[in-house]
Order: structure tokens, then sequence, then C-alpha cells
């Protein structure tokens, strides 16, 4: 995390806005919805806020981390997209770390590193990248290296070359 959570308090006020019940309501219509376009703007938007490390507290009380985690097994490919986008900004905190590789994300995101979006691809590989911080010795396997070298080698795409050079230094250095 880049500051503290005492200091993003700070900086939104003692009152602030209630990012709790703002959340929670986006998680109650995303779940009561019968309209997809709506689950897909309220998993849009769920995924915008796990950018703030402000609201990881109230992502993981709402158990959005494990709604992302879902998303990621759905036949629908904007579901799958915004479900990784929203697990990959989430990604570089230690318990939503825990929380991802409790619930076999890696094995899920690890797949999508086949995929022939590029998104996909680009976040799956970065979301790796922050897990790799995790400790967990399961994150770089032979296999996953080898596949993440194929790609920093026969990638058309630079980010995802670039993001594939950067997993595997940092993958020797873990």
């Amino acid at each position: 995390m880049f500051t503290s959570r005492r200091q993003l308090v700070r900086k939104s006020g003692k009152k602030g806005i209630d990012r709790f019940e703002f959340l929670q309501e986006l998680v109650n219509e995303f779940y009561q919805s019968t309209s997809l376009d709506s689950q897909e703007q309220v998993l849009a938007n769920l995924a915008n806020f796990a950018y703030d490390p402000l609201n990881y507290h109230y992502l993981r009380e709402l158990k959005v981390v494990e709604l992302f985690l879902s998303g990621l097994q759905s036949r629908n490919p904007f579901f799958i997209e915004y479900s990784l986008k929203g697990i990959c900004n989430l990604s570089n905190d230690p318990i939503n770390q825990e929380i991802i590789l409790k619930h076999d994300g890696f094995g899920t995101i690890k797949e999508l590193l086949k995929s022939e979006n590029p998104e996909l691809v680009k976040h799956g590989l970065t979301t790796l990248i922050f897990l790799l911080s995790s400790a967990s010795p399961s994150v770089s396997t032979s296999d996953l290296v080898t596949h993440i070298r194929f790609l920093q080698q026969n990638s058309e795409n630079q980010n995802i070359k670039n993001l594939a050079t950067i997993f595997l230094e940092e993958s020797t250095i873990h």
C-alpha cells in the first residue's frame, strides 16, 4: 500500500463519506438485480472502488473479494474481465492476497493467462506480480514460469511482454 489506512482516513475527514453503506448498497444491488446490464454496471463500479485502499476493509467485510473470485467462473466475458480487474486492484494488499490464494484464485488467474483477450492477460500478470509478494511459494510454479516466458518472447502486445519480464525478474527474487 502506498499510504497507511490512518493517513487515508485523515484525508477524508472525521466523518468522511459513508463508504461502507454505499458499497453495501452496490453489493445488494448486484445480488438482487434481475437485470444483467445492472449487474455488469455494479460489478464495474465495485472493480473501480477496489482501486482505493481505503475501501479494502469494507470490500472484505462485504465479501467482494469472493464475489470477484466467483465472477471469474462466469460464462459472461464482462463478469470475468471486471472481476479480474477488481482482483487486480485488490491484490497489492497482504490480507486480500491471503483471501485470493485461500479461494484458489491463483489457479483461475493462471488459466486466464491463456486467454486471447489481452486485457485479461495484462490484469492476470499484474495480479500474479502482486501475489509474488505474498510469500506463497506456490505462486511461481514451473509451468507458470514456462508460460510467462512464452508470453514474454511471443506476445505481440508490448505491455504483456513488459509485465511478463517483471514477473520473471520478481519470481527469481522471491
